[in-house]
């Protein structure tokens, strides 16, 4: 299943594993934001927590909300595969998600953590049958910060996922702008893997309308056993970016932003390799309305190769981000786009351009109790000088909608259909399938 299904199918829980964003990658999305004030969102939290009923409001002090969702589902791929001769590829899921999430208000810092597990059991093919972790944290240092210089913010975070369903997109991202490099739709086949992502942010007010700007993220994706023949290797990598810059309150509906930002990849020892991108973006963040809010940047970045022990003539590649985000009392809508340069998972070692496009929606019906959720992810990937039919090339789209049934604040049911097509290419060879999943989940809080 693709990581977003799997997100959908934990529904409010804990971030089911979804993706291609599919069915078990969706827990891995990491179903732990937080909308509780000054504890901050967990960077993946699939429609900005509105489907997990462990998200509160926290104000001050320390609070533990634990929950559990279980659910069952239909899945026609579970082994994220093309059609093969004797492969039954369908199954019938069960899933259980504990999940403990912890809050903390206080004087000199916030955070918000959550820890959970995924277990899931296969009617069909119980050698499946997995336990996998996801956890995830933000921690909040600006009310310490600002003692020391006023209106300074600092924020980290942490998100680790150990599943083996892959995720290929962040499904049901509000935030307009993706996460992680490891997120821009590369759907591989069922493998355990595991992968951490940890990212700081600094902003510093040098006058009342200038700030000066840093951030420093640091990744890694690892995988291990396959439980199907893959198409070729998969490969391991790393990954650095630091950026540093300004910003400028242009007037109170329009911040403008200067970047310098630059990232290091590393793949396995197998693959052998490694690039890196130098450049720099300038943006523009216009509040159009009290419910709509433009996101742009653009720019370019230098990238330089050492890929199989062979260095190539460094190209400048362009690299942007553009969103719209809505947001009033029923609905939510953030509509993205995302151009840059990612790693490869399979096959060979390769610095990939990237476009990934995304719309997510959660809408609060005429029911008061019943909330609609939509998201829809576009993601492709080619080979920087590779020709038509040549060379290392994807294009993946997942869709999942649904509706979540509020019983009461503590306990919400959810019902989902997710589909996900994927079309990988590697030197004139094409590894296409897709992939339905349909599936019902009854997620309960406890506080």
């Amino acid at each position: 299943m693709s990581n977003a299904l799997r997100y959908a199918w934990a529904l409010g829980g804990l971030v089911a594993l979804m993706v291609g964003l599919g069915s078990g990658a969706q827990a891995q999305q990491m179903g732990t934001g937080a909308s509780g004030i000054g504890a901050g969102t967990i960077p993946g939290t699939p429609f900005g927590g509105a489907i997990d009923p462990s998200m509160v409001q926290v104000r001050e002090g320390f609070q533990v909300i634990p929950s559990i969702s279980v659910g069952q589902r239909y899945d026609s791929n579970v082994f994220f595969v093309p059609k093969r001769q004797g492969l039954d590829r369908e199954d019938f899921v069960t899933t259980a998600v504990p999940q403990v999430r912890g809050y903390y208000v206080g004087n000199w810092f916030d955070v918000n953590a959550t820890a959970g597990a995924i277990g899931e059991y296969y009617a069909k093919h119980p050698t499946l049958n997995y336990v996998g972790a996801n956890t995830g944290l933000v921690l909040n240092l600006s009310k310490l910060l600002d003692r020391w210089w006023q209106g300074a913010t600092l924020t980290a975070s942490d998100t680790y996922v150990y599943s083996p369903q892959a995720p290929a997109f962040i499904v049901g991202n509000l935030a307009g702008s993706s996460a992680t490099p490891f997120a821009t739709g590369f759907q591989v086949g069922r493998a355990n893997v595991s992968r951490n992502i940890l990212r700081t942010d600094l902003a510093v007010p040098l006058t009342q309308t200038v700030s000066l700007l840093g951030s420093y993220a640091t990744g890694f994706i690892r995988y291990g056993t396959s439980d199907v023949q893959q198409a070729g290797i998969l490969i391991n990598s790393t990954y650095q970016t630091a950026t540093g810059g300004l910003s400028l309150k242009a007037s109170p509906q329009d911040l403008l932003t200067v970047h310098v930002v630059n990232t290091d990849y590393h793949f396995s020892a197998q693959a052998a390799g490694s690039f890196t991108t130098r450049g720099g973006t300038v943006g523009w963040d216009h509040t159009l309305s009290p419910f709509l809010t433009l996101q742009a940047q653009a720019g370019a970045t230098v990238l330089q190769r050492d890929l199989a022990g062979t260095s190539s003539a460094a190209l400048v590649a362009p690299i942007g981000h553009l969103a719209l985000l809505w947001k009033d009392r029923t609905t939510a809508l953030t509509l993205a786009y995302d151009l840059g340069v990612s790693p490869s998972f399979q096959f060979q070692a390769q610095a990939l351009r990237t476009h990934v496009v995304g719309v997510t929606l959660t809408q609060q019906t005429a029911i008061p109790e019943l909330l609609a959720v939509a998201s829809v992810n576009y993601g492709r990937g080619d080979q920087f000088g590779s020709s038509s039919g040549t060379g290392l090339s994807y294009a993946s789209v997942m869709g999942t909608g649904g509706v979540v049934y509020k019983f009461s604040p503590e306990t919400f049911l959810g019902l989902h259909y997710s589909y996900t097509n994927v079309d990988n290419q590697f030197n004139g060879n094409t590894f296409a399938f897709d992939r339905h999943v349909a599936q019902l989940s009854l997620t309960q809080a406890f506080y």
